[in-house]
């Protein structure tokens, strides 16, 4: 193997994981606008609501569906499409899942990125979560798995931060300040490979009540 396909991997991640990439994400706080409004969070507790939301939400929920649309094909993809949507009580949630997810498959479109006809039939049927297109993209793109969940944990820790500046919470300064501090947990928790099969269990109360909690003028999605 030469040293520029050697590359390709790190260089391909590295575009997948900008923040600029058109992922569809970067309409969502994750319910942190309504915290941040609430008094719930404030910057010197949001690094912890970060964490928390990596630790319960990106780790035992995302990380497992988007492990399930990494390796799954056909009939399976399918299936796993539909299971994610069951487990997802938080409608909400589940709305704004299906709506990112809308988006990814624009780009993947746009990119000329083929997918598998079954993740396709799940956003035509309104089952297109984004995790799990997500998982599937990054699979198409030539990434392994491990790569493939440090791009996941990375956009979901840099999105809490950045949806934070966008809201006067924090510096951009700040944000990078403590999203270094942060990369030593985001690594250890995109290293834990789930097993084949495992079901998601996301536990994220606080951040799910305010997804669910209405406001006029939202700048975010959710």
């Amino acid at each position: 193997m030469s040293a520029e396909a050697g590359m390709m991997p790190l260089v391909r991640a590295m575009q997948l994981a900008d923040s600029g990439f058109p992922s569809g994400v970067f309409a969502f706080s994750w319910g942190l606008e309504s915290a941040l409004a609430d008094g719930r969070v404030d910057r010197h507790s949001l690094p912890g609501w970060v964490l928390a939301e990596l630790q319960g939400r990106w780790h035992g929920f995302d990380r497992l569906a988007l492990a399930g649309g990494f390796r799954a094909t056909g009939a399976a993809l399918g299936d796993w499409f539909a299971t994610i949507d069951r487990l997802m009580p938080v409608e909400r949630l589940r709305g704004a899942s299906v709506q990112a997810g809308e988006a990814l498959f624009a780009a993947a479109r746009a990119l000329r990125i083929g997918l598998d006809p079954a993740a396709v039939a799940a956003e035509r049927a309104g089952l297109g979560h984004f995790t799990v297109v997500h998982g599937h993209f990054l699979a198409v793109s030539g990434l392994d798995l491990a790569a493939a969940l440090a791009v996941s944990a990375l956009a979901m820790a840099r999105g809490c931060f950045s949806a934070a500046v966008r809201l006067g919470a924090i510096g951009a300064i700040a944000m990078q300040r403590e999203l270094a501090a942060l990369a030593p947990r985001i690594a250890a928790l995109a290293a834990d490979l789930p097993a084949p099969g495992t079901l998601p269990a996301g536990f994220s109360p606080l951040s799910d009540i305010a997804l669910m909690r209405p406001r006029d003028g939202r700048l975010f999605i959710n």
